[in-house]
């Protein structure tokens, strides 16, 4: 294994390297071996289960080393490494959060996930067993010991508790369903997510739950349309992007881009909405099928406009449309970091006031104009920058007529560019 102080050196050329590069808000890691991402599948019950396309995870990284609980050494064995994507991505991201409030700790021990495919993993396979870690959801984690040393603690009295309460805090904040803590240690967490279970005297127990799935009903269309948000990466990852493929009937050349989008496998939280105006893109009309333009239905800076089925005829009322209401819904509940909205014809990417500076970098990337033009009244992008400071969203206007693949790649290309 190598030493704590080359992974460090490691762990300081690839910051560097990434310094380099640009600015990255992330603290670098290190594997020993790549992670070999995929889109996992965690069947049954982890007391009962099996996983399909199960991530192994390294043998070690900067952050923590593997060990054996059956043959008491590191690293572990490849068979007893494998978990969901998901469960791999939140002990990273709790790792990252641990070790930026104690840089100086020593690396964590982590212990036992499932077998490749999941299934029985009982006294069969070495020690009492495990009754569940059958379906990728499950992980042990050691207990940081008290004198430093990168080994497993064997017994209560090695355990640094504070650090151990931090680790068990960090694991409930990024959602685990269920944490088992030793009874000798007076670790502490909500009722009924960390409890007390004997044989974890020197290790936590966690268990996440299953992904709730990539796609969410948001609500449906005038006409009962269902509008669906596709979410796609890392759900702890960051920055938290949207992007809205279509919000004028007539103008849905970015679902093309939204399409290729929804196979990338970004490390940040990325979400997609192809169609907001299901009716409108069925009737091929601009507006929705209330006549109205969603696109001046939002109340920063609403006023009349228009009347039914002209171009931009504002509505009775802010927010009077169902599909208005449910951008506004998702919107506030995303909080995103930058929101993409699609638009056309005018070949330019176009924003104001604070989203200028983000919108610009989408432009460079994407190898388009861009053009500082004041919000309409009434528009998302107008509402967003008003209700949400600091949280660019910006319009992307692609030519007229449909988008080739590869003018979609650029664009995916371009968002993911964001995401670094």
């Amino acid at each position: 294994m190598l030493s704590r102080v080359a992974l460090i050196l490691a762990a300081l050329a690839l910051a560097a390297v990434a310094f380099a590069a640009g600015p990255d808000e992330h603290r670098p890691s290190w594997h020993r071996e790549p992670i070999l991402w995929k889109q996992s599948r965690s069947l049954g019950k982890p007391w009962a289960g099996r996983l399909v396309n199960g991530v192994q995870l390294p043998s070690e990284g900067a952050q923590y080393f593997t060990w054996d609980p059956i043959l008491k050494t590191t690293p572990n064995r490849p068979w007893r490494r494998w978990g969901s994507d998901r469960l791999v991505r939140i002990l990273l991201h709790v790792l990252d959060g641990y070790f930026d409030a104690h840089p100086e700790a020593p690396r964590v021990a982590v212990g036992d996930l499932s077998r490749p495919q999941g299934g029985t993993f009982d006294e069969r396979f070495g020690g009492i067993g495990h009754a569940s870690h059958q379906n990728g959801l499950d992980i042990d984690v050691y207990y940081p010991r008290i004198d430093g040393q990168e080994r497993a603690p064997e017994r209560a009295s090695e355990v640094d508790r504070a650090l151990a309460q931090d680790l068990v805090t960090r694991f409930v904040r990024a959602g685990a369903t269920n944490i088992f803590v030793g009874p000798r240690l007076g670790l502490r967490g909500p009722h009924r997510v960390v409890e007390p279970l004997r044989h974890h005297d020197n290790h936590l127990h966690v268990r996440i739950r299953r992904d709730p799935g990539r796609r969410l009903i948001l609500g449906r269309s005038t006409r009962g349309r269902p509008i669906e948000a596709v979410r796609v990466g890392d759900p702890t990852g960051r920055p938290r992007i949207l992007v809205i493929g279509c919000v004028h009937g007539n103008e849905c050349a970015g679902v093309a881009a939204t399409r290729q989008l929804e196979r990338a496998r970004p490390q940040a939280d990325l979400w997609v909405v192809h169609h907001l105006n299901p009716d409108g893109y069925a009737l091929g009309r601009r507006q929705n099928a209330r006549g109205v333009d969603l696109n001046r239905n939002f109340d920063s800076e609403w006023e009349p406009m228009g009347r039914r089925w002209s171009p931009e005829y504002s509505g009775p009322r802010p927010f009077s449309e169902r599909e208005s209401r449910i951008a506004r819904r998702l919107i506030l509940g995303l909080r995103p970091d930058v929101t993409i909205w699609f638009h056309q014809p005018q070949a330019v990417v176009r924003a104001w006031g604070p989203s200028i500076p983000e919108a610009r970098t989408y432009a460079r990337l994407a190898g388009v104009k861009f053009k500082p033009i004041r919000w309409p009244a009434g528009t998302a992008p107008n509402w967003q920058n008003h209700r949400l400071p600091g949280k660019p969203a910006f319009v992307v206007e692609l030519p007229p007529g449909p988008l080739s693949p590869r003018d979609a790649e650029r664009h995916v290309r371009t968002i993911l560019g964001l995401t670094q």
